[in-house]
């Protein structure tokens, strides 16, 4: 499996330029599901944003990454709200975590603490923004 990346141009699926705008289109809607206190799936992501549809996973990967690049230094990571299944992490996440520069430690419990932190931290952030 290929890595997530530091350098959007080693995705070689869809440019960098196509991604930013993806990314820009995908930041409200997690905004909007941080609001609601909840997460999300690629599935739902694609019913709502009809442009995702075909994205291949390591695009995913980067569109998150992409997301959360232009925060704020201390704001959650938005990633965190993508989840697989019955709301579990995104096997991505931590890999997207590191390179942001969020430590999500070596055991799966801190990985899994760390991740949940991310969650809480953007329900409380985005709680009362519009």
């Amino acid at each position: 499996m290929r890595p997530v990346l530091k350098d959007v141009r080693a995705s070689g699926y869809l440019g960098a330029g196509r991604l930013a705008e993806l990314a820009t289109d995908l930041r409200p809607l997690l905004e909007q599901t941080a609001r609601a206190g909840t997460t999300t799936t690629w599935k739902a992501i694609r019913q709502r944003l009809p442009a995702l549809a075909r994205l291949h996973r390591d695009d995913e990967s980067v569109l998150l990454w992409l997301v959360d690049a232009e925060r704020d230094p201390g704001d959650p990571l938005l990633s965190a709200l993508v989840t697989v299944g019955d709301r579990q992490m995104h096997p991505r996440f931590l890999a997207i975590a590191e390179q942001l520069g969020v430590t999500a430690g070596r055991y799966p419990t801190q990985q899994r603490s760390t991740w949940n932190y991310e969650v809480l931290k953007s329900h409380q952030r985005w709680r009362h923004r519009h």
